[in-house]
């Protein structure tokens, strides 16, 4: 049983490290309230969530490009993706 333990995580974390590490990793800001892409002003250096206009609660995520990409033109359609946090303990 343990064997099969050992070899199931050993797939997951090579699919983890083949399709995300190595590949199209991308670092992006989400606002922990409304689940919204938050947006960063880099004249300002600030980063704050458009919808709610705050950035108190905004968390540095990591996806792949991919997701991200699918993200975007879901908003350009008018779709609003929100992005559900939980603490990861």
């Amino acid at each position: 049983m343990e064997r099969d333990v050992f070899i199931g995580h050993g797939a997951a974390m090579t699919l983890k490290e083949r399709l995300l590490d190595e590949s199209d990793r991308e670092f992006i800001n989400v606002c922990g309230q409304c689940g919204m892409s938050a947006v960063e002003n880099v004249e300002q250096r600030r980063v704050y969530c458009p919808n709610c206009d705050e950035e108190t609660d905004i968390h540095e995520i990591e996806m792949s490009y991919a997701f991200k990409l699918l993200l975007d033109e879901m908003k350009a359609l008018g779709i609003a993706p929100r992005l559900e946090l939980i603490d990861a303990v």
